[in-house]
């Protein structure tokens, strides 16, 4: 004797089951239910139509991949494990507020994406977690393949929440996430620091000072601790190390201090170049030339700092471009099945000016320009 269960298996008279029956291709009544909205909502979100949140779009959206539920028979099927359409696109989240960071990160993804026929999209957060959730929202309801998460602190950060990334790949840049299993791309501070220390000396700079910025950023200790390790290869002690914030007026109280404490200070790595500038007005306040007297070694190679000093500014280039390139091909190799996991480091070139070599002159941008349109004279 043969009988039906309550869900469609059909069961032998000993009790024993045999495979379920096929069930119907998903209905839009099924993905509603599934995403705790309305036959009308689910409808309007899939539709792309209606006055609708991001988030709710978004919410249908996933539940309906999910389901593999499709409009119609002509449309791709799509399931929890299949390869949903791609869109070209990519979202770059950024809590910058000037651009300084992810206009240039902006430009390096860009050359990455545009040679795989994707595109960028950029939206900034100012720094507050639920507008980056809320902008994360907008971009996956618009169908962005992954997204750059662009930080401006270099602190480790706590990685978005699976709620939030839905499945999306995620890079995070500047500012590392704090779970190894994901993929970030950073500057290598530490190696800078390691540089900096390393080319003052074969300046024989003997009698050296570092001064750093506010001690709760990780590029500071960053910085410092590489600094630290070629002291110590050399078998060779900073006069001082001094933290504060990261601004020009401290870098001039800064290098009145270490004249003042250190007649024979021959060296300054500044940790930021605004330090940097600040350092060489308060050395030359002192009486000393930079860099016959004390040479001054900066980091990032802003230039509305380090060009506009005078002297020029020797300085660490923070290769945010290069981060920007880095981290496209990394999202472009997790939408192929290739995540990467883990921190990448990418080195931050030195860039010499007069502040430590006088020969090296830095012209401005203009100068050429308007040295030939005035014919040469």
């Amino acid at each position: 004797m043969r009988g039906t269960t309550t869900n469609g298996d059909i069961q032998t008279s000993q009790g024993a089951r045999t495979a379920p029956r096929v069930t119907s291709r998903p209905t839009l009544s099924d993905v509603a239910a599934a995403a705790n909205v309305s036959v009308a909502t689910a409808s309007k979100a899939l539709n792309g139509t209606g006055r609708i949140s991001a988030k709710t779009r978004r919410i249908v959206q996933h539940a309906a991949a999910q389901l593999g539920y499709r409009k119609s028979a002509g449309s791709a099927r799509r399931s929890g494990t299949a390869a949903r359409a791609r869109s070209g696109l990519v979202g770059l989240i950024t809590s910058d507020y000037n651009g300084r960071f992810s206009l240039p990160l902006l430009t390096g993804a860009e050359s990455t994406l545009g040679a795989s026929n994707h595109a960028a999209l950029l939206m900034s957060s100012h720094g507050q977690p639920a507008l980056e959730r809320s902008h994360i929202d907008q971009l996956a309801a618009r169908g962005v393949d992954g997204l750059i998460v662009v930080g401006d602190t270099t602190n480790p950060r706590q990685p978005l929440k699976p709620s939030t990334t839905m499945g999306l790949p995620v890079v995070y840049t500047y500012d590392p996430s704090t779970d190894p299993a994901d993929c970030s791309v950073v500057c290598d501070n530490i190696g800078a620091g390691a540089q900096a220390i390393e080319y003052l000396l074969s300046l024989r700079r003997r009698y050296i000072a570092v001064i750093a910025g506010s001690d709760d950023f990780q590029a500071a200790h960053d910085r410092v601790n590489g600094a630290w390790r070629t002291f110590t290869l050399y078998d060779f002690q900073p006069v001082d190390v001094l933290y504060d914030s990261w601004s020009e007026e401290w870098g001039e109280r800064a290098a009145r201090l270490l004249v003042e404490r250190h007649p024979h200070l021959d060296a300054i790595y500044a940790l930021s170049d605004e330090i940097a500038r600040g350092a060489v007005r308060g050395l030359m306040a002192a009486g000393k030339r930079v860099p016959q007297d004390v040479a001054v070694v900066g980091h990032d190679n802003w230039y509305v700092f380090c060009s506009n000093s005078h002297p020029t500014l020797t300085t660490f280039d923070n290769n945010i471009a290069l981060i920007g390139k880095t981290a496209a091909k990394y999202l472009l190799d997790a939408l192929r099945g290739r995540p990467h996991h883990g921190i990448t480091a990418v080195e931050c070139p030195l860039i010499v000016r007069e502040s430590t070599e006088t020969e090296r002159k830095t012209t401005l941008d203009s100068s050429d320009k308007l040295w030939r349109r005035g014919g040469g004279n």
